[in-house]
């Protein structure tokens, strides 16, 4: 029980994490795509970004399930 919370708390701020360090990342990346006009880092910056959808689509989720959780715990208080 503590190891599966220990591990979903872990993937969380590790994706909050690799949320943060994509989207501050992304003019950079961006002014790269345009002045560089090498394919495989193109390739690969859209792939990071298409990576980072669903890592931040969970983020937003679980954060959402947490809140709600944690609202109806202090409701039944």
């Amino acid at each position: 029980m503590f190891f599966s919370a220990l591990a979903i708390a872990s993937l969380y701020i590790f994706g909050l994490w690799w949320c943060y360090e994509v989207i501050a990342r992304f003019p950079r990346d961006v002014r790269e795509m345009f002045e560089l006009k090498e394919l495989t880092r193109i390739f690969v910056t859209i792939f990071i970004w298409l990576l980072t959808i669903p890592i931040m689509l969970g983020v937003i989720l679980y954060g959402y399930v947490l809140i709600s959780r944690l609202v109806w715990f202090v409701r039944t208080l």
